[in-house]
């Protein structure tokens, strides 16, 4: 079944009220699976296993669906042209095992993205990045050479036709194809292939996708606890938006919350002290701007030798520029929820905009947001977060599945690899929706996106549905962003108490009621 031919097919907070209480009424019968996190490795899990006639599956979410990593990654789909400079610190220093391990990642996850932009044209669209390296940089001209053709030579095996690659090392070469950049600092540039995405999108899609193949996901539904009980899991879960509390029983428990992956481990009735964590938890921050800087994209060595993207996003024609990202681990004690990007961060990133192209301007009203992300990585506290490996793991802890440490690029392999763990018919990939409809976002007002992507609040919509759009008409078209507002406050039935709770949320979010310190004014 595709999405977007003929009827759309109703995926709103009807369909959560009408999920709700069938999953009440029947607490008493077992469910096939339970997934927990709607973040995109479960939505990718869900959709595979409706595609593989697994009737009874559920997925929770404590809060929106891409509310966490999944809508503040970097919005790349890629195999990880850094990680071959893994494989070849490894092999300088011997550990032939590792550098293998590391390269066979890059190459898997090159064939991921090839089967990714096939699966999801309208989504996942190839562009050309400028591998930008400065004359501080550490690395060598060669080195960087060699890696961008091997990079190539492992998508053209995999029948991924790409441009051969370009290198521009002379200061003429340099400065007619990067006339926007201050070229004295570079020592070379190289352009190769990757592809992007909208990451918040792409969950939704798989959700939507599963649900009209009979899949169940709920947003805002929490679990509290759970328990073993012979060959079933007992979950205690809560409706956040009404303080339900229900419980159900399961054959099957994954446990896909990427960052929260630890935390949901200590809700096992059964542990007595905190476990060893699975994850090492490395947040990464990004700065959105708007417009765009420049026509191209980047990948820019800084001064430390850390990489950061430049990425020129296109949006269904609205053009913005996305920064990062960052690498600081959290420590111990620090939450995973709601990361914010430090101040440190954000100068950094816009430190490094101005370094290489000092006559853009860039001030506060420039950025249309700054986020940060966690990446979940599997343990490996002895490696500072460049070296760590991002090949995930699945951890069978008693009938409950931990899924630890994927990156956005694999969760459909992952998702396969869970299924054949389970024994189930094997089944091809599958278009997310009808190649005809090529917008990333069908949905075009407000009304379809609350009855289409499960809308529930205001900062769903703004943050995660619509990409940056929402925020550019907040601080550039107020009075339409007043109209939307009062728009979805009417559909989802807000009273005035809720509509302000719902404007104080927001603004909370942006730290800024409005554009210049005033008030929209909605309510």
């Amino acid at each position: 079944m595709v999405l977007n031919s003929g009827n759309p097919i109703e995926f709103s907070f009807k369909t959560r009220q009408e999920d709700w209480l069938h999953l009440k009424k029947h607490c008493d019968r077992s469910l096939d699976i339970v997934i927990i996190g709607g973040g995109i490795v479960g939505a990718g899990l869900l959709r595979e296993l409706t595609l593989r006639k697994v009737s009874n599956v559920w997925l929770f979410e404590k809060g929106d669906f891409a509310s966490g990593t999944s809508s503040t990654s970097s919005k790349l789909i890629h195999a990880g042209i850094r990680y071959l400079e893994q494989v070849w610190v490894h092999l300088k220093n011997g550990r032939f095992s590792q550098a293998w391990t590391n390269f066979r990642f890059v190459v898997e996850s090159s064939r991921e993205r090839k089967i990714l932009g096939n699966m999801a044209p309208h989504l996942i669209r190839p562009k050309p990045i400028y591998f930008v390296l400065s004359l501080q940089d550490s690395r060598t001209s060669l080195s960087v050479f060699l890696g961008v053709w091997l990079y190539y030579l492992v998508q053209l095996l995999q029948g991924q036709f790409f441009p051969i690659p370009k290198v521009f090392i002379s200061p003429e070469g340099l400065g007619n194809n990067f006339p926007e950049m201050d070229t004295k600092k570079v020592k070379s540039a190289f352009v190769f292939w990757d592809s992007e995405t909208d990451d918040a999108r792409l969950v939704i899609e798989n959700l939507q996708d599963a649900h009209s193949r009979g899949g169940h996901a709920l947003n805002y539904v929490e679990l509290l606890r759970y328990e073993r009980e012979q060959d079933l899991i007992l979950l205690t879960l809560k409706n956040n938006e009404t303080d339900e509390i229900v419980r159900v029983q399961t054959k099957k428990m994954i446990n896909a919350t990427g960052a929260f992956v630890d935390e949901v481990r200590a809700k096992d009735r059964e542990v007595k002290t905190p476990p060893e964590p699975l994850l090492d938890r490395v947040a990464g921050s990004h700065v959105d701007l708007f417009p765009a800087v420049g026509n191209k994209s980047y990948y820019l060595s800084a001064s430390d030798n850390r990489l950061v993207f430049l990425l020129n996003r296109n949006e269904d024609g609205l053009v913005y520029t996305r920064v990062g990202t960052t690498e600081r681990p959290l420590k111990k004690e620090e939450l995973s929820e709601a990361p914010v990007a430090t101040q440190i961060e954000i100068d950094y990133l816009i430190g490094l905009v101005r370094e290489y192209f000092p006559q853009v301007v860039i001030h506060s009203d420039r950025i249309i947001k700054t986020d940060a992300g966690i990446r979940p990585l599997r343990n490996q506290s002895t490696l500072d977060p460049f070296h760590k490996s991002r090949e995930h793991d699945i951890v069978d802890d008693q009938g409950v599945w931990h899924i630890v440490g994927v990156k956005l690029t694999d969760f459909r392999r992952v998702a396969c690899e869970i299924s054949d763990r389970l024994s189930l018919p094997d089944h091809p990939p599958t278009p997310l929706r009808d190649p005809s409809v090529s917008r990333i976002y069908p949905e075009t007002t407000v009304e379809q996106c609350v009855t289409r992507t499960m809308v529930l609040h205001w900062n769903d919509y703004v943050f995660r549905r619509q990409g940056v759009a929402p925020l550019l008409q907040y601080q550039h078209e107020p009075l339409l962003f007043k109209k939307k507002f009062d728009e979805c406050a009417t559909l989802l039935k807000w009273d005035m108490e809720k509509k302000e709770l719902e404007w104080k949320l927001f603004c909370l979010k942006t730290r800024n009621p409005a554009p210049g310190g005033k008030s929209a004014g909605p309510l």
